[in-house]
């Protein structure tokens, strides 16, 4: 009687899984969380409770899925950044050119964050915690993405004979794509320039700053 009241509130119920199909669940329950992330300011808004409600299943169901809160959310932020991957992997494999490579990987990050509100306000826009249960043996589940920028900062510094640090210039890169994008959207009424001039300029002090060289533009405006 519990789980059929729990099932029905906010009108939804969710039809009982049959036998072998737990993995149904497993994914419901990761795919209401992608959802109460993308519209949340901040990670404690997303509880058990509600994402087993926003999922139409009962809370004790959650357990036969998930050891933790920790470990939900490990699922859907491994989810969400590797669309992200994806989206600057396949930028990175369409140019040769080292530095045009990160010119075209910056505009592929701006782009996702621009098309893609929800799933990037679930990556950078929620605040997180400096810890999660269960996470302490795993790598932080944006590492795969991130490591496409490290990448492909490391081959631009090196093609511009530059010296500075890779993971530093790669983490300032980050930080500043997402200023980008984020300032953009908040404060619409600025007159902004282009934004193709501004990840070119970007890119271009990111590395061709160390050495005076001028990165080429990407071959298509954002």
């Amino acid at each position: 009687m519990v789980s059929q009241v729990s099932e029905q509130q906010n009108g939804r119920r969710r039809a009982r899984n049959r036998r072998g199909e737990g993995g149904k669940l497993r994914d419901e329950l990761v795919q209401a969380a992608r959802r109460l992330l993308s519209t949340a300011d901040h990670e404690a808004e997303v509880s058990i409770r509600a994402v087993t409600r926003e999922a139409g299943a009962a809370p004790q169901s959650f357990y036969l899925q998930f050891a933790s809160l920790g470990e939900l959310l490990y699922a859907v932020y491994a989810v969400e950044y590797e669309e992200l991957r994806q989206v600057l992997a396949h930028a990175a494999g369409q140019v040769g050119d080292p530095q045009a490579r990160l010119a075209a990987v910056c505009t592929a990050y701006c782009r996702y964050a621009q098309e893609q509100p929800g799933r990037y306000q679930a990556l950078a826009g929620v605040r997180g915690q400096p810890s999660h249960q269960g996470w302490d043996t795993r790598p932080l589940p944006g590492a795969p993405a991130f490591a496409v920028i490290l990448d492909t900062v490391t081959q631009a510094l090196a093609a511009a004979e530059s010296s500075a640090d890779p993971f530093l210039t790669a983490s300032t890169l980050w930080a500043s794509l997402h200023g980008l994008v984020s300032l953009r959207a908040s404060r619409p009424a600025f007159p902004w320039p282009p934004l193709a001039d501004m990840i070119t300029s970007l890119a271009a002090q990111v590395v061709g700053g160390h050495t005076g060289r001028r990165l080429p533009s990407p071959d298509k405006p954002v």
